[in-house]
């Protein structure tokens, strides 16, 4: 099942600087709902085209894009609880699981982090490692350099989302501790991609 997401809104965000400097890593989260707009706009700032020639919003050594996105969806007002897969060159989403239990999401993370279980929405940072391994290999070292230019783009498409939920007052961290097998299991990820991180995203208690 598709889901179109809204067009992104570019206008009316707060000054790159001002982002920069307030952003935090925010782990705890309101019980509301984000708007699916809001979700649209994050997406959008993760991996979205930004013209005719298909560039996107965050840069990618030799145009590989090896990333994709799985979104665990719990509270996003018009949008079903399940599990997403977000559909850069159309900007809409694939229903591809159901809902993911409070309690296995938890289960997740390395060590206590709640916030997996308490945040509206856990996007899934996921890559094709063997297909950017194999584009790269001529280059030194054989069998790294297309792993690194990954994580590289893993830590530009995770700066992105931090500054636009700075930018719209909402509450996001990075996870990086978490059992690869199990989150595989949880955002039903085909054999060819790899977990890289996780965001955890919602509505800041304070607001």
């Amino acid at each position: 099942m598709i889901f179109e997401l809204p067009v992104p809104e570019l206008q009316n965000a707060e000054p790159l600087v001002g982002c920069i400097e307030a952003r935090r890593s925010i782990r705890h989260y309101s019980k509301a709902p984000l708007p699916l707009g809001l979700l649209s706009q994050l997406l959008w700032s993760a991996q979205g085209s930004t013209g005719p020639d298909q560039k996107r919003t965050t840069p990618s050594a030799g145009g590989v894009y090896p990333l994709h996105l799985r979104i665990a969806v719990q509270r996003v007002s018009g949008l079903e609880p399940g599990i997403y897969e977000y559909m850069d060159d159309s900007h809409s989403l694939k229903l591809v699981g159901d809902r993911v239990p409070e309690d296995t999401m938890l289960e997740l993370g390395i060590g206590d982090q709640p916030w997996l279980k308490e945040a509206a929405i856990v996007i899934g940072v996921t890559a094709k490692l063997g297909e950017a391994v194999q584009h790269f290999e001529c280059q030194p070292p054989q069998g790294e350099r297309g792993a690194r230019y990954v994580y590289m783009e893993v830590g530009a498409l995770a700066q992105n989302i931090h500054l636009l939920s700075t930018a719209l007052g909402v509450g996001c961290v990075l996870v990086a501790g978490f059992d690869d097998l199990k989150v595989k299991q949880a955002l039903r990820l085909p054999s060819d991609l790899e977990p890289t991180a996780l965001l955890c995203i919602g509505q800041r208690p304070d607001v």
